[in-house]
């Protein structure tokens, strides 16, 4: 039976029309599993979108039959403009929908017509490409979600890890290896305990790569750890940066905290880039009073970093009025509020 195309008004309808299986993620700050209802709700303007990022939702899709399942499946990645609450601008949503279905026309129901159709509107203007570290943690999600081999590089990653000697071969280490090694540890727990033993003595390049893809899942506690002992050991910003993405969505907070809040204490010593990584990796812990405060008094440092950053942060769900009841308080520093005026100014 075929569907009825012109009842379907969002992707969400669409994607239960075509019948087989899909799987949203978010691609923008991180790469995280994005709820079906969360997605269909957000469609419906019914709430905001959860993790904005750069006045945009950035999503990836994923779309399979079981039968072909050993097959590539379809995949897109789409960004959707949201309006300054962070709700769908459903114009855009809307154009894209008409489009592919004026593509995929009465073969909706043709598995193979369809797929490869579908693939031909990757040229949308909503449409677009991952970099290489989300891409290859988007990969390794998808291997394990459709039961398919772990890559090639997998295991080069895996022994270098496992050995006791770092000091040669990491040159030829593929990404997609670390990105398939971490998207195991969550239930691997000997896996785990082989990384948390090894990351404070691997060279800085292979930990960053390491640490890069470890922000995509939730890291187990014992590798948090290390990683965050290794980045308060540490006296470089770009290694104390890596340590802190690894960790930006690990279950301690009370640890990454105190940590956070040491580094933006620096004063004219915080760089950019860990202000950058904290507005776009760590806004769980922005909720915090405290390290609200440190990090919008770092930004107010500079003035651009402040208006890019802050202003990012004003669309963020939650965060709006902890920044506006802070900017307010009598409490705040004369620099914050000085910055705090030209940024509405701006």
């Amino acid at each position: 039976m075929q569907p009825a195309i012109h009842s379907l008004r969002t992707l969400s309808d669409l994607f239960k029309e075509v019948g087989g299986h899909f799987r949203l993620f978010d691609m923008g700050c991180r790469m995280s599993k994005l709820g079906v209802k969360d997605f269909h709700d957000f469609e419906a303007c019914q709430k905001p979108y959860t993790l904005p990022w750069l006045k945009h939702a950035w999503v990836g899709i994923v779309l399979w039959h079981s039968e072909q399942q050993a097959a590539a499946p379809t995949i897109w990645f789409l960004k959707f403009p949201l309006d300054e609450q962070g709700y769908l601008i459903q114009a855009a949503r809307d154009e894209f929908l008409n489009q592919l279905l004026e593509a995929i026309g009465t073969n909706m129901a043709d598995r193979q017509e369809s797929s490869a159709m579908a693939d031909k509107m990757q040229h949308s203007s909503l449409a677009f490409t991952p970099d290489q570290e989300r891409m290859a943690a988007f990969n390794a999600q998808v291997r394990a979600l459709l039961k398919q081999p772990v890559s090639s590089y997998y295991e080069p990653v895996r022994s270098y890890i496992l050995a006791t000697e770092y000091s040669k071969g990491w040159q030829e280490l593929g990404l997609q290896g670390f990105a398939d090694l971490v998207q195991r540890l969550p239930d691997n727990d000997s896996l785990s305990k082989v990384v948390a033993a090894s990351v404070l003595g691997l060279p800085v390049p292979v930990m960053a790569s390491l640490a890069v893809q470890c922000e995509n899942v939730v890291l187990p506690y014992e590798v948090s750890q290390v990683f965050i002992a290794r980045g308060q050991a540490s006296a470089d910003s770009a290694e104390q940066v890596a340590c802190l993405r690894a960790v930006s969505g690990a279950p301690n907070a009370q640890e990454r905290q105190v940590w956070l809040l040491q580094m933006l204490h620096a004063g004219q010593a915080v760089s950019v880039e860990l202000l950058a990584v904290v507005a776009s990796k760590c806004q769980a812990d922005l909720r915090d009073a405290a390290v609200l405060e440190a990090f919008m008094d770092a930004c107010a440092v500079e003035q651009s970093v402040f208006n890019g950053l802050v202003g990012e942060l004003m669309f963020q769900p939650g965060l709006r009025q902890s920044i506006l009841a802070l900017v307010r308080s009598p409490q705040r520093s004369k620099r914050l509020a000085t910055a705090f005026g030209l940024f509405l100014q701006a």
